[in-house]
């Protein structure tokens, strides 16, 4: 038995919130425009990780994890996770929208998704070059498991998910196929993870329909997924309200990156988000040449995420 069965309770808990979001306002590119307005700022844990703390935090939008304590650290061996009080507080009860943390394609030790005995699930996939450990993203199990994490990772009161690790599908693509329904090449792969996008967008829009999504990396995913998928992809910039692009002014800064990125996403409208790394001496410079470009720049001194930094003077 998967530990997250338990919370039958959160989930029962997002039948009201489905009743209460009955009524959109279709709003969603307008308010993310109006929140990156005052800049965006990436959290997962830290010290001082509390909802105090966040809330104090001046950015228009957080990314933020919703475990204050993760599995192996709790009690109980369950994460814990802010409460809709403390998310009230931290999004400013509803004026600043928060997104929590969701990995689409990796494992993560720290969730409470392992089951108890011990035993290998289906969902583990192959262990990367790198060491990172893919999840079968392509099992209908690991899509059943995001979406019940969806809804309980909105019960919290959140506004919406970051949706981290899209890139993956290359990683899983560029392998020799293992497991039952793994992607047999990059293509194949790109449109299984397009369709596992849309999969979560829809849970989280049948509980929140205003809520906001931003997918990180991938950004040549239509272009993998081939021509023939065009309007797979269109879907998938249709559901998500922003990409994100980590290191997108340096290790990953490259004409055809730039060129995806205006030619694929912002001609759809979805604001680009990036996160780079610089010293206090070069972090202005590098925001500036992010907003040249038309992105949304974060600049991440240390290259951690234990705290906030400011990106921008605000200008509200």
């Amino acid at each position: 038995m998967i530990r997250a069965a338990r919370f039958v309770g959160a989930a029962l808990m997002t039948l009201g919130a489905t009743a209460a979001s009955a009524e959109c306002d279709g709003g969603r590119a307008t308010r993310m425009a109006a929140a990156l307005e005052d800049g965006f700022g990436v959290q997962y844990w830290g010290e001082g990780y509390d909802a105090d703390t966040l809330a104090a935090a001046p950015h228009g939008l957080l990314i933020v994890e919703a475990a204050r304590i993760g599995a192996p650290d709790s009690a109980d061996g369950h994460e814990v996770l802010f409460t809709p009080d403390e998310m009230r507080r931290i999004n400013h009860d509803g004026a600043r929208p928060v997104l929590v943390y969701l990995n689409l394609t990796e494992v993560e030790p720290w969730r409470d998704y392992w089951p108890d005995d011990g035993s290998t699930p289906v969902w583990v996939g192959p262990e990367t070059a790198s060491g990172d450990k893919l999840a079968a993203f392509w099992r209908p199990e690991w899509e059943a498991l995001l979406r019940d994490r969806v809804r309980r990772l909105l019960a919290t009161g959140a506004d919406g998910l970051f949706l981290d690790d899209a890139l993956n599908y290359f990683a899983a693509g560029s392998m020799a196929p293992g497991g039952s329904g793994a992607p047999a090449d990059v293509p194949g792969a790109a449109r299984t993870l397009m369709a596992l996008v849309q999969s979560v967008a829809s849970e989280a829009r049948t509980i929140d329909c205003d809520a906001l999504i931003v997918m990180n990396n991938g950004v040549f995913l239509g272009r993998d997924a081939g021509p023939a998928s065009a309007g797979a992809f269109r879907a998938v910039t249709d559901a998500v309200d922003g990409i994100l692009v980590e290191d997108a002014l340096g290790g990953a800064d490259h004409p055809d990156l730039h060129a995806a990125l205006t030619e694929d996403w912002s001609v759809a409208g979805v604001p680009i988000l990036t996160i780079d790394y610089a010293g206090a001496g070069a972090a202005v410079a590098l925001a500036d040449r992010a907003r040249r470009r038309g992105y949304r720049p974060y600049i991440v001194p240390n290259g951690a995420f234990s705290q906030l930094f400011l990106s921008r003077p605000l200008t509200r």
